[in-house]
């Protein structure tokens, strides 16, 4: 909002968390101005928007780009490959233990933490995610 850039649900959007729920919300980021892009959230929900695109004869990336926000290791059988974002786990477990154990003790933590990562570009982004530079902190 600071930077003028207005976002609502359609950015960012709520769902039943179910199959159901999952499949309603993708039908309804599509009935009027479908997104160019998704970022998905976990290696089943991304091969359940594949599925989806799929079923609308929706091509990746001609039609909507896609991003996986974690690494798996089907995408190393997929043509084209899956774009992704490559990040490490143990230190963010290392975070939520800590900031458990500071709760445990009644001790506020709201400390924020950045991990870095990695965006691997892959097939599934399109010409214009393809000349950005996109940096991940």
């Amino acid at each position: 909002a600071a930077h003028g850039i207005r976002t609502s649900g359609f950015n960012l959007p709520d769902w039943e968390e179910s199959a159901a729920g999952y499949h309603a919300m993708l039908a309804s980021l599509f009935r009027v101005t479908p997104p160019t892009a998704l970022i998905i959230d976990e290696v089943p929900l991304f091969s359940a928007a594949q599925q989806f695109l799929a079923g609308r004869n929706l091509r990746v990336p001609e039609h909507v780009s896609l991003v996986s926000s974690d690494a798996d290791a089907s995408f190393l059988w997929s043509q084209p490959a899956i774009t992704h974002i490559n990040w490490h786990y143990q230190p963010i477990i290392r975070r939520v233990v800590q900031w458990a154990n500071h709760v445990s003790k009644g001790r506020v933590d709201r400390e924020q933490t950045l991990f870095p990562a990695q965006l691997v570009s892959g097939g599934t982004i399109g010409p214009v995610w393809k000349g950005s530079s996109i940096s991940i902190p």
